[in-house]
């Protein structure tokens, strides 16, 4: 369960996820796509809160995750903005990252890419990629 080997035609997120239960009913969604390194998930969670003012946070992982935007990646996004309504997808990039051992400025530039990647699929949410410096403060890009 939980594999779509034939693309996502007839795909729906309610097979995955069971329906939420009621104190949940109430309760706002983000979407984060977010290195899994796990220096950055509390600050990238904080920023994705606040931004958009939801209680939680669906945090979709990968190594490097902006240097490859896959299938994966893409149907968890969309289980969260189906299943959860959520209200909005941040796209981080960060220093130091081993998963994209690249220089700063070229991660930069394809977590922009990947951002607008994710906005083509799900044009109706607010995008927002992002730098987390591992010693300083979130940068919008």
């Amino acid at each position: 369960q939980g594999t779509n080997e034939g693309g996502d035609e007839g795909f729906h997120a309610s097979i995955i996820c069971p329906e939420m239960s009621a104190d949940d009913q109430n309760k706002t969604f983000a979407t984060a796509v977010n290195c899994m390194d796990g220096r950055v998930q509390e600050r990238v969670t904080a920023f994705t809160r606040e931004r958009f003012g939801a209680d939680w946070v669906d945090m979709v992982t990968e190594a490097g995750a902006v240097a490859n935007i896959n299938q994966g990646v893409r149907m968890h996004v969309k289980i969260s903005a189906e299943a959860h309504s959520s209200k909005g997808l941040v796209v981080a990039a960060h220093s130091e990252c081993a998963g994209n051992p690249v220089d700063d400025e070229v991660q930069k530039h394809q977590c922009v890419q990947a951002a607008e990647l994710l906005k083509a699929d799900w044009p109706e949410l607010e995008v927002v990629p992002i730098w987390v410096p591992l010693d300083g403060e979130i940068e919008l890009l």
